[in-house]
């Protein structure tokens, strides 16, 4: 609610959250060397001076800017790392085994699964027997420059969505890595064409840099807690990098918008728009120059048969 009533408070509760953690991760590691108030000489005593002169108020808000500039310098962007953890792929491959599918089991990499084991494929109205080719698999479109950076169910949806449009003569491989290269710019387009759902993709985002940065800065004040005090302390560092994984999953949500977007036609990409029709055309000249070849060489194969009889 208050970030409906104050928009720009999205841009600062993040790098103001972590700027606060990071803080006080200081002030634990470097509390012993600081003088107290009776004791203090040159700058220290300065600043005691000058605390008491403006007040506890004025002492706090300047105390907050200061994390909020700690925060702005050790921000770390959620889209940036979220191809660090991928459980996804290894949690569905775990249920498959655990569940006795003997599918599964053909496959040398769990992560290469195929389309048609994947829970997103049963939903019946997809048509994929009509629209991807039987021998391409899930890491068709999981591209390593972006693929991790969507959920599996949008890229499935993005990939019917380049097949229907594109038709089957599409190189699904190249389209989707051209896709992945403006993925960071259809927000902006966004922004312009439907600004209700651009809500929802800033929201989304906010959020995961929110998780990803107090996730972050808290797991160096657990490490530095540890530090000063007890080894038992890093316990705690799993909550930290939960905090970061959620984070990454909410970053996930905030693309998935974005490719639905595209996929419903609220929003168009240039990319695909001007890629499409060369894809198809490239791909059907090196199908029709395949066919050509290989009917050039029919005759001859068939004489050089014939000569020996």
């Amino acid at each position: 609610m208050l970030a409906n009533l104050l928009p720009g408070i999205r841009e600062i509760r993040a790098p103001l959250a972590a700027g606060y953690i990071w803080m006080i991760t200081l002030w634990i590691g470097f509390f012993e060397y600081i003088p107290k108030k009776k004791g203090a000489q040159g700058i220290w005593k300065s600043l005691y001076e000058l605390s008491s002169m403006v007040g506890m108020t004025v002492t706090l808000a300047a105390a907050s800017f200061a994390a909020y500039l700690i925060g702005c310098l050790l921000e770390v962007r959620a889209r940036s790392i979220v191809h660090w953890f991928r459980f996804s792929e290894w949690q569905w491959s775990l249920i498959q085994k655990i569940l006795g599918n003997p599918l599964s089991g053909q496959l040398d990499d769990p992560r290469m699964l195929r389309w048609i084991e994947t829970p997103e494929t049963s939903r019946g109205a997809a048509g994929l027997d009509s629209l991807v080719l039987p021998n391409e698999s899930f890491t068709a479109v999981r591209r390593p420059e972006w693929g991790s950076r969507a959920s599996r169910s949008a890229l499935i949806d993005l990939a019917i969505h380049i097949r229907s449009a594109g038709g089957r003569t599409v190189d699904l491989n190249s389209a989707m890595g051209r896709f992945g290269d403006e993925l960071d710019q259809l927000s902006i387009r966004l922004q312009a064409g439907n600004i209700d759902l651009y809500g929802t993709y800033d929201r989304t985002a906010a959020e995961a840099d929110l998780r990803v940065n107090v996730g972050f800065s808290a797991s160096i004040l657990v490490s530095t807690a540890a530090a000063k005090s007890t080894l038992a302390v890093l316990l705690l560092i799993p909550c930290a990098w939960l905090l970061i994984m959620r984070g990454q999953q909410k970053a996930r949500e905030a693309n998935d918008v974005l490719i639905q977007a595209v996929v419903s036609g609220e929003l168009q990409s240039s990319v695909l728009a001007s890629a499409l029709p060369q894809l198809a055309i490239s791909t059907a000249e090196s199908n029709e120059t395949g066919a050509t070849n290989t009917s050039s060489d029919a005759p001859d194969t068939a004489s050089s048969v014939a000569e020996p009889t």
